[in-house]
């Protein structure tokens, strides 16, 4: 019989077919079979409310999975960890059972591991929101609750929010946090809608001790979000627990909102993030550039921080001018400036072109890119695409690891960890990227 994963991918595969991408996303991109004979089919999940879920409102789908797979019809049990809590052990106890293992509930905070206040660029038009943010990671629900960071668009307010996440759960690993998406929480609330879970998803928010949600200005129009989100801030509230908002305006300019809801946003501490000055987009483009190693000339610096406000394009530019030093080995000036700024080295591509180039690189097939094989030969390669992928793309962690044999999430931050962290210590992982980077170039 195949491997549990290899079974496990085929299975997921088929409910994938059969269901919306959401709710997929929402309730199987955790899970793991655990066990399985004739008999019984043993399917690890995150907590006791997943498992409820996916055994009222799935059931009949994954026993369909299994027999068209594996001509098997074994019955369904679901695991997961528990939380501490004393009087379970004491109840434990009383019961005779007295090595039950007492863990907590794993929760899947979402957080982009890069994106914290040690990478965080502080100026004067940013300066406010960072120590704000920082105050609210080291002190949560203590001065500034909720925290509301706004600005337009790529200036940071993403950053800030991760960077609250991964600075908590630093101090308090065991700690319950997530990142969410506005349109992710609307998907959630309208998928607990149909199927009657209110009281559960409400209290899968009530649990949470740092709660992040990022672009709240997407609820325009959404009434009953709306609604609902008002009831968990108040959940929150009562249980004195953290939340951080950001959007791209402050509450008051958020007319499609409920004026409750605007005002409950008021209540906290409000953080803008204005747009860089020159004094910031130079010191920006400066730290990039040690960063990836570029020698650049302070006119060249002066030059590109003209030739936008936008940081995140700021940021594609020196990629550009990393991959161009790479491939040309020549010097970079105002000259080469312009023209990367004219051509722009790199035109979005997709995430199956960044693959297919990494396969040709590496001389391994495509199919095994995507693989499970644990093999340093396939292993590596698949990292190196997952990093480029992230880099050079928009995709997210979820779109990234549907495109890699939908692996989880948590798989494509490992690898975005590890070769970030492998090319600053070994020189072969830097040349194997910037000559990937070369080839993506040549071959468009």
């Amino acid at each position: 019989m195949p491997k549990k994963k290899e079974i496990w991918d085929q299975i997921i595969s088929h409910l994938e077919s059969h269901i919306s991408r959401p709710e997929f996303e929402t309730w199987f991109s955790h899970t793991a079979l655990k066990n399985l004979n004739p008999d019984l089919a043993e399917i690890g999940v995150t907590n006791k409310f997943v498992a409820a879920w996916i055994n009222d409102n799935y059931i009949t789908l994954i026993k369909r999975a299994f027999k068209n797979n594996l001509n098997l019809l074994p019955e369904i049990r679901f695991t997961y960890t528990r939380p501490s809590n004393p009087q379970d052990n004491q109840d434990n106890n009383n019961s005779g059972h007295k090595n039950t293992p007492s863990v907590k509930i794993e929760l899947h905070p979402q957080l982009d591991p890069l994106l914290t206040f040690s990478r965080f660029i502080t100026s004067k038009n940013n300066r406010f929101a960072y120590t704000s943010a920082l105050d609210v990671a080291n002190k949560p629900a203590r001065d500034y609750n909720p925290l509301f960071i706004f600005s337009k668009l790529s200036l940071g307010k993403t950053h800030l929010l991760n960077a609250i996440g991964n600075h908590y759960l630093s101090n308090n690993p065991s700690a319950n946090v997530q990142y969410v998406l506005a349109n992710q929480f609307t998907s959630n609330f309208s998928l607990a809608s149909r199927n009657r879970k209110i009281t559960e998803f409400r209290k899968y928010y009530k649990n949470l001790d740092l709660l992040l949600l990022d672009d709240i200005h997407l609820l325009a129009g959404r009434k009953k979000s709306q609604q609902e989100l008002i009831t968990i801030l108040n959940l929150l509230r009562e249980s004195t627990k953290q939340v951080a908002i950001a959007a791209n305006a402050p509450p008051s300019q958020l007319y499609t909102l409920f004026a409750h809801l605007r005002s409950r946003l008021e209540g906290g501490l409000i953080a803008e993030i204005h747009s860089p000055d020159q004094q910031m987009k130079i010191k920006v483009i400066k730290k990039k550039a040690k960063e990836k190693k570029l020698q650049l000339p302070d006119d060249v610096a002066f030059f590109l921080a003209n030739a936008t406000s936008d940081l995140k394009t700021i940021t594609q530019y020196m990629v550009s001018l990393e991959t161009y030093t790479s491939l040309y080995q020549r010097n970079i000036d105002i000259s080469a400036i312009k023209s990367i700024l004219k051509k722009r080295l790199f035109r979005e591509m997709s995430l199956n072109e960044i693959q297919k180039r990494t396969a040709e690189y590496f001389s391994i097939s495509l199919s095994d890119l995507v693989s499970n094989r644990k093999k340093r030969k396939f292993s590596y390669p698949r990292q190196v695409a997952m990093y480029l992928c992230r880099n050079l793309t928009d995709s997210s962690f979820k779109e990234i690891g549907k495109a890699f044999g939908n692996k989880d999430h948590s798989t494509v931050i490992y690898a975005l960890k590890r070769v970030e962290t492998e090319k600053h210590k070994n020189e072969e992982v830097l040349n194997d990227i910037n000559k990937l980077q070369g080839f993506l170039v040549t071959s468009q």
